[in-house]
């Protein structure tokens, strides 16, 4: 008689659930809406104003919103979001002295939330910026 296979299968068994109780959770990612360009540290009003978009499928919940370049990152905004496909849109707006970055994510039949900084470079270069959406669930 095979005393692993009949004597003791329920161990075997709780065994296996503590492990797997173990394993935590994992999140969703942090989503990206960025784009990477030179940038003068002295913008001034009449400059371009560039912007990147894309379409996002997100799941409901709530995100911690931001807006960023280089590695200065604004304040967070709390937002929730149903689940759903949504266009979202960066842009950088070169101002006397700053930019104005402002981000809407926009889904079909609901109105469009926006969130909006300003940045001073200290020096010109090239700089990745844009916004993120990093899920609090």
């Amino acid at each position: 008689m095979d005393l692993r296979k009949t004597a003791f299968p329920g161990i075997a068994a709780a065994a296996a659930t503590i492990m797997l109780a173990a394993v935590p959770a994992s999140a969703a990612s942090t989503a990206y809406n960025t784009r990477t360009s030179y940038l003068t540290a002295s913008p001034a009003v009449g400059m371009a104003t560039s912007c990147t978009a894309r379409s996002i499928a997100l799941s409901s919940g709530s995100y911690d919103w931001r807006l960023q370049i280089g590695g200065n990152v604004s304040t967070a905004r709390s937002i929730y979001l149903a689940a759903g496909t949504y266009s979202w849109k960066t842009c950088l707006q070169p101002q006397d002295g700053y930019y104005y970055m402002y981000d809407t994510v926009d889904k079909a039949g609901s109105e469009p939330a926006a969130i909006n900084t300003s940045f001073v470079l200290g020096q010109s270069g090239t700089y990745t910026w844009g916004a993120q959406l990093d899920p609090k669930f």
